[in-house]
């Protein structure tokens, strides 16, 4: 099993969209193992997962926008349909797409993927009366970095907190003032205000007055 992302890695909140479900991570595709299969993986978006609690939550209305960006030689592009070189290509998948499915897969040739979840999310949290919509914060960044290799599952994070953004990010900023009686709190002057001489800068470099 291969997991690699670039996630906040934030210790607090609930990681809705972390590989909690790692069921079924592993080598892909499995088939006939022709050369069209050799430079391809699976990129996984889990959209259910369970909270400390053991409570159960879903991620609804996400749209993730999968671009990729390869730089690499394939010795089989020919005959794995033009892969190979460098290239980019965007996919655009929904949770919406199969309501019921706990996680969103795709197929892709293997290398690095940028993966982004556009606004318009929201939470729900499932028990035994139904489905419940809750107020959830994204505390990762909206955007991903991973690599998919080939024959094995790649998952990318996500790390949400229950409530609101304040909640999870504000802190507090205090104002303070200071006061000064004499110039030499700040400046040092050897003098009194109005001389130019600071402390320790005496003829001949010897030391000035001291105070």
């Amino acid at each position: 099993m291969k997991r690699r992302s670039m996630g906040l890695g934030l210790v607090v909140g609930l990681a809705v969209l972390a590989g909690a479900a790692a069921v079924g991570c592993g080598s892909e595709g499995g088939g006939g193992g022709g050369e069209a299969e050799l430079g391809r993986g699976t990129l996984r978006l889990p959209l259910l997962t369970e909270g400390a609690s053991g409570t159960r939550y879903r991620l609804r209305n996400a749209t993730f926008e999968v671009i990729s960006y390869n730089y690499y030689y394939y010795p089989y592009a020919s005959s794995a349909g033009g892969e190979g070189g460098s290239g980019s290509q965007n996919i655009t998948v929904s949770s919406e797409d199969d309501p019921d499915a706990t996680s969103i897969a795709l197929s892709v040739e293997r290398g690095d993927y940028y993966v982004r979840l556009l606004p318009g999310w929201h939470m729900e949290k499932l028990d035994a009366g139904g489905a419940t919509e809750v107020e959830a914060t994204l505390l990762s960044s909206d955007t991903q970095w991973v690599y998919v290799s080939a024959h094995s599952s790649s998952w990318v994070e996500y790390e949400f907190g229950l409530g609101e953004r304040k909640l999870w990010f504000n802190g507090q900023l205090n104002i303070e003032i200071r006061i000064h009686e004499d110039p030499r709190e700040i400046y040092g002057w050897s003098g009194q205000p109005g001389d130019d001489g600071y402390a320790g800068a005496g003829a001949g470099g010897g030391g000035g007055a001291g105070g």
